[in-house]
């Protein structure tokens, strides 16, 4: 399930390829959390104040209600140091300032303290872990209920009285058992209004707090996203003029053989003109809203996705068909063999799987469930990224891609999935999409196999970035991992001269 088609990566690079082979021949809480909910909306558009510890799933909530944006407006939060935080019950309550003279203090000067050095991350990251599978036996007509779902909001503004000016880290550093315990009841976490997160640093200082540990981009070769803070491990999150009035449909940061456990994403400048909304969707709260009908039957069938096409018209200019037959199974394998291993996505290279062209060559993931049980939880969930690689949708919406790297999902025999399945599908990812617009220093930190993700169109300069993350606490073993893994020349070479 690679994320947002793979452009031109796989298929431009190998076409070059291909025509120099012609011209030859002739990727437990130490202390308790509590936090706003964002499921529901108020009038307004903001979130309402919850003193619950969890977000709780609305038993019948508006479709209007379920898509509201998560307002910036605020939302009362809290992670509580040693017992549970009194969260005031309105957010019209504001705390009154003394009027009288403030008296006069002297203050010291102390000799600033030794600024600590990060370890450069250059070329030490390790490889994005296998995909986990478990999605043998799910039943569907018997789905767990969703109790708590995306986001839980952490404000910094209802919490300044608990963290003095300077301590942002401490705090996450005391908090991190909760923080990731409530993480992975709620999928996603939005922290909002800190001032450590505004610069690549303090979002290392942040996700390190939380002792959790980086990765490589599951397709971290296609170049969809260069790695702009190498020392740092943080990469764009599709901020590309040529991308920018690209709509990114709802997907998780996987393919078949790869998916990164966690991701943060940072705002350090909102989109200059407006728009670049970042958008989550809960997987879990997916298939329980899913007519159980289209469901089985995508269960069923499985998917596949293409990421790319590679049209080879040229070979109908061969006059003999038996050569014409042999350059096409030649470029195939040469494709096959060469290319698409530097992608480590387990590709298959089919003719004309969409019926448009016998000369398109295709790039397709082998076959996979749309359906999978998260890792630790066991909770089915959406797994699939069809909302985002469905040509039918993308020719329906605002989409830059060109043919070259336009994406597709069919049935795991390469039939198409039928339009009204498409179209359904469509429909429950946008009831559940929630749509954040980030400030500077906003973080949304998600459960990558629970928490589909992704971003409107946007206009001006926009900076945001993401940072991949393997597990949390004790890394995973790096020995073998570390053998074979991609480096840095494909998504170099491809941010440089194709995207």
């Amino acid at each position: 399930m690679a994320s947002d088609g793979m452009k031109a990566s796989i298929l431009a690079v190998a076409g070059a390829t291909a025509c120099c082979s012609v011209g030859l021949a002739s990727a437990a809480p130490s202390s308790a959390f509590v936090a706003a909910p964002a499921a529901g909306t108020a009038p307004g558009g903001e979130v309402p104040i919850s003193l619950l510890r969890g977000a709780a799933t609305p038993a019948a909530a508006p479709a209007a209600q379920q898509a509201e944006a998560v307002s910036a407006g605020g939302v009362a939060a809290g992670l509580a140091v040693g017992a549970v935080f009194a969260i005031a019950a309105s957010r019209g309550r504001r705390r009154q300032v003394g009027r009288g003279r403030a008296q006069l203090r002297v203050a010291t000067v102390d000799a600033p303290a030794p600024v600590e050095q990060k370890k450069d991350l250059t070329g030490l990251l390790p490889d994005c872990p296998p995909t986990i599978w478990t999605a043998d036996d799910i039943d569907i007509e018997n789905l767990p209920e969703v109790k708590e779902t995306a986001p839980l909001v952490v404000d910094a503004l209802e919490l300044k009285e608990k963290i003095p000016t300077g301590q942002e880290k401490a705090f996450f550093a005391e908090q991190r058992e909760s923080i990731m315990q409530q993480l992975q009841k709620h999928g996603a976490i939005l922290f909002r209004n800190f001032d450590m997160m505004k610069d690549a640093e303090g979002f290392r200082e942040f996700y390190e707090s939380l002792q959790l540990n980086p990765c490589l981009d599951p397709i971290h070769t296609s170049g969809l996203r260069e790695m702009v803070g190498k020392k740092d491990a943080v990469y764009e999150a599709v901020n590309k003029p040529s991308l920018a009035q690209h709509f990114v449909g709802l997907h998780n940061e996987s393919t078949f053989v790869k998916t990164a456990t966690y991701g943060a994403f940072v705002c350090f400048k909102p989109a200059s003109e407006g728009g670049g909304e970042f958008l989550i969707a809960d997987g879990a709260k997916i298939i329980n809203d899913m007519d159980k009908d289209v469901l089985k039957r995508l269960y069923e069938s499985k998917v596949r996705i293409s990421v790319s096409n590679l049209d080879l018209n040229f070979i109908d200019a061969i006059p003999i068909d038996g050569l014409k037959q042999s350059v096409k199974g030649g470029l195939q394998d040469l494709i096959l063999n060469v290319v698409a291993p530097k992608f480590q996505m387990d590709l298959e290279m089919v003719y004309g799987a969409d019926g448009s062209n016998p000369n398109r060559l295709q790039a397709i993931e082998h076959a996979q469930s749309p359906i999978n049980k998260h890792p630790v939880t066991g909770q089915p969930v959406w797994f699939c990224n069809m909302h985002n690689h469905s040509r039918y949708l993308r020719d329906r919406r605002p989409c830059t891609v060109p043919e070259v790297g336009m994406t597709d999902v069919y049935r795991g025999d390469l039939s198409q999935i039928e339009p009204e399945d498409v179209e359904h599908v469509n429909e429950v990812c946008e009831r559940n999409m929630i749509s954040i617009m980030m400030q500077k220093g906003d973080v949304v930190l998600l459960d990558n196999y629970r928490v589909l993700h992704g971003r409107k169109i946007f206009q001006g300069e926009r900076n945001h970035a993401v940072t991949w993350f393997e597990s949390c606490g004790e890394p995973l073993s790096q020995g073998d991992s570390q053998t074979g893994k991609p480096d840095d020349f494909m998504n170099t070479l491809i941010n440089k001269t194709l995207v």
